[in-house]
Order: C-alpha cells, then structure tokens, then sequence
C-alpha cells in the first residue's frame, strides 16, 4: 500500500517555528476557499495559519562576456494586466506542487506573507494560483495581517510614486497626522 505524501515527495525544510510542518494543507485556510469567498474568515484564516512561499531559482545577472553568471534563488509574484503585482502564496505542498513541482518551500506565517509582500511592492498575496481553489488576499487585508499602520503605507505609497514620477530632486513633503487620520502632501 502507498501512503499519500504531500508535495510528491518534497519536504519543507525550515528551521524555528515550523521544524515539524510535512507541508500538508492548512486546513483552516483550505476551507475558507470555499466558494463563496468570505474575505473576512480568509483574513483570520491567514492571520492564524501557514502558507509555503514558494522559491525558484532565477538566472542572475550576465556578465561583461554577456554569458549568465549563474542563478539565484527568488521568491515568485506574478503580474496582473493592470501591472498590479502578487506575492505567490500555496496553503500546502501539493497546491505548490501543481503550479511548479520544482519549487523550493518555504513556510511562513500568513503575516510573514503579509509583510513580504508589502516589503516587495506587491498589491496582493494569490493564495493556491493552480487551484482547486484559489484567492486573493488585496493590499488593505495585507496592511492589516502585517500589522502596518494604514496612514504610514498610504503616505509610503505617495512618496514612492512621486519618486517614480518626478525623481527624488522634487521630493513632496509627506506627513501623517494620526490624530485627523489624514495624509497631508505638500507639493513642491
């Protein structure tokens, strides 16, 4: 008799908090998968549970000779039509196993995921993108598993996208005032 073993065969090697995960599926975060998608229960879901990023190797950078000076280890976001960004997230092995059965896995806690997602520039974490069933986690739930202040991301935003627009020698001034709850940009 053959046993099921999730990923075919891959393991998760992690040390700290998930020494012992077998990359089985997180079942809390499975079931709030179903159809329909309550955005609230996937949150808490998240917040509570594990999800694997997952790491693939990434040709580096060539050289002068114009020849690849080998690889590097990368984690995997994908690109709306719109240009929107999202972390790539499974909720077990075999979800990460259906998408690319050579990825390397990493769990994470879903406010790790949060947070890397942010750090990275993404809009979003898509949760299981191979299915059976897949969903989106969108920037504002991701602010919050995070544990980001709303205003300090907004006025992040603001300043990131004027430098992309403008360049850094016409810098607005961006400040937060908490207490209005307002994001106050003075422009130059």
């Amino acid at each position: 008799m053959t046993m099921h073993e999730p990923g075919h065969g891959r393991r998760v090697v992690s040390r700290g908090r998930f020494t012992a995960d077998d990359g089985s599926t997180d079942p809390d975060i499975c079931a709030a998968l179903s159809a329909p998608i309550d955005p609230e229960r996937l949150r808490d879901a998240v917040r509570a549970g594990r999800l694997i990023v997952a790491i693939v190797a990434s040709p580096a950078d060539t050289g002068e000779s114009g020849e690849s000076d080998g690889s590097q280890m990368s984690v995997v976001s994908m690109v709306a039509a719109d240009g929107r960004r999202g972390l790539l997230a499974f909720t077990g092995l075999d979800a990460m196993h259906r998408w690319n059965p050579h990825a390397r896995p990493v769990p994470v806690s879903g406010p790790e995921v949060a947070q890397a997602a942010l750090d990275d520039g993404c809009e979003a974490v898509v949760i299981d993108v191979a299915g059976p069933s897949s969903a989106v986690v969108a920037e504002p739930d991701l602010v919050e598993l995070a544990n980001r202040d709303p205003l300090d991301h907004a006025a992040a935003l603001l300043t990131e996208a004027w430098a992309s627009l403008f360049g850094e020698a016409s810098m607005p001034d961006v400040s937060v005032d908490a207490s209005s709850g307002t994001v106050r940009v003075t422009l130059p």
